[in-house]
């Protein structure tokens, strides 16, 4: 096999295992977070509401007293003549699931199916309010609208959450059994329609990874009006996470740097929740906690490969005497004797300046974890899915929010400069250390063109550039908040270049 053949298959391996191991890190959602996500996309076709009450609208399909209540259920679906429903309204997930099974020639329950369903999942977040809050229990005759809202934005995850083995979906499914037991069939959903249903609805809940969070009970990201709280996740909790090692050594440290730098510039210990949510929503706390993060991320490697780093350097001031080796075996890539003969001469120098030429390696064996922990951390910490900064989201990737263009997608223009940023940091922070050690090996060239080293240059540049297109296709379909973090980790890498050609510079200086 030719050499840029095993190269180009080695490059697609490497990124191939990189989207692998970053698959890998743990999902540090909960069964009952999973149904609180659950019950944020998919809420149901009803609103609640008290009797006369502005929200009481009579105008709407279907407006009945809950019981002998003053709550009334209020539904806005479309319907066709025989009662079909052909749409909800800000109703979430449902719609498209209904037309989905429609289409897929699955039998499809009627409407008074899907307002069933919702009243008994309401009785049971009433029941449960009122057991958690003995002492302001709402009363339904005499309902607050106020608590009642309260009860269904904090209570109705019970829709899907049970007490069964995995903890998720099983309560639809038991309201599933109970209405079949007291309808008929041809008003229930079947049991086609109900895998279908949650086939659907696990597919969209597990598209939200931003779990970690280190507050109790916080509230991040909203859907169809209902905020999804998520519970503190302690070190303790990642180092449990499947046993992957990397969820207890980078992905929570980070996400908790991530975390609590958001919660010290949104205010702090002495900001109320409110004020707190309201700075969330502009962005800018999250944008300074990922700058200030990827600061300490990049510092850390700096730190660990700084050895490495310098030992690359002085490697680059012998590529005048390696040139002068390599000049004399310029068969080296054909000629087995010569080829040795110069890996010979080639350790002998490294040797005499104590210089080791895997040591680029630890760079590598440090960079990959690193870079694997910290995505896994800004794709999981919750803090970066509340809010926008500049209309983009820090959770959404910069394709998905390009590719609906300017007019629908707020944050179009903060989507393209950023990854024109992104870009450019990579472009620049790859090209300079080349430049600089250019500029000072360009009395090589003199020297002659030797095929052996002409070929490693070639490979060198290839694996560099593949390298960036790599960085920045990852950085369109990645959330944005990695966008950030290569953008300000390029500004970074720029200045850890300038600061190692000083510290090099001044070491020659006084030998």
């Amino acid at each position: 096999m030719k050499r840029r053949n095993k190269l180009t298959l080695g490059i697609i391996g490497l990124a191939t295992v990189a989207l692998f191991a970053s698959g890998c890190t743990a999902n540090f959602c909960t069964p009952k977070e999973k149904s609180r996500i659950a019950y944020a996309l998919e809420p149901g076709v009803s609103q609640f509401v008290v009797e006369g009450s502005e929200f009481d609208d009579r105008e709407a399909f279907y407006n009945q007293p809950v019981g002998e209540s003053k709550i009334r259920q209020v539904i806005k679906a479309n319907t066709d003549d025989n009662g079909n429903i052909t749409g909800y309204p800000g109703t979430g997930l449902i719609s498209q699931i209904y037309s989905s099974a429609k289409s897929s020639s699955i039998a499809v329950p009627s409407i008074n199916y899907f307002i069933d369903f919702d009243q008994e999942v309401f009785n049971q977040c009433i029941s449960q309010y009122n057991t958690d809050h003995a002492d302001a229990v709402i009363d339904l005759n005499n309902p607050n609208q106020e608590a009642l809202a309260s009860c269904l934005k904090d209570y109705g995850y019970l829709k899907f959450y049970g007490t069964e083995s995995n903890g998720s979906y099983d309560n639809y499914k038991a309201i599933n059994r109970k209405l079949r037991q007291n309808d008929d069939f041809s008003h229930v959903a079947s049991l086609d329609f109900e895998d279908y249903y949650l086939s659907s609805l696990d597919s969209a809940v597990s598209k939200y990874h931003s779990y970690i969070t280190v507050y109790d009970e916080v509230e991040y990201g909203n859907y169809n009006g209902v905020s999804i709280k998520l519970e503190k996740v302690t070190w303790k909790d990642a180092w449990g996470k499947g046993g992957h090692l990397i969820e207890g050594l980078i992905v929570y440290p980070v996400a908790w740097l991530v975390d609590t730098f958001a919660r010290a510039f949104a205010g702090g210990k002495n900001a109320s929740p409110a004020q707190i949510s309201a700075a969330y929503q502009t962005g800018g706390p999250q944008i300074l906690s990922i700058l200030l993060v990827t600061v300490i991320v990049r510092m850390f490697i700096f730190l660990c490969t700084f050895r490495s780093t310098m030992a690359q350097r002085k490697m680059t001031e012998l590529q005048p005497e390696l040139a002068k080796i390599q000049q004399k075996y310029p068969n080296a890539n054909t000629n087995q004797a010569q080829k040795q003969r110069l890996a010979e001469e080639q350790m002998r120098l490294y040797k005499k300046h104590k210089v080791n030429p895997l040591s680029q390696l630890l760079v590598l064996i440090i960079q990959f974890p690193v870079f694997i922990g910290v995505w896994g951390a800004m794709t999981g910490s919750a803090v970066l899915s509340t809010g926008s900064f500049l209309g983009l989201h820090l959770s959404a990737s910069i394709w998905e929010t390009l590719k609906v263009g300017p007019k629908v997608a707020a944050g179009w223009w903060t989507a393209l400069i950023l990854i024109l940023l992104m870009s450019g940091g990579q472009f620049f922070a790859m090209k300079v250390p080349q430049w600089i050690q250019k500029a000072k090996t360009k009395d090589v060239a003199r020297l002659g063109k030797n095929p052996a080293q002409k070929q490693q240059n070639r490979t060198a540049n290839m694996v560099s550039y593949v390298m960036l297109a790599m960085i920045i296709v990852m950085g369109f379909t990645l959330p944005a908040a990695m966008g950030v973090y290569w953008f300000v980790g390029a500004i970074v890498s720029l200045i850890q270049t300038v600061f190692t050609q000083v510290i090099f510079a001044g070491g020659k200086k006084k030998k």
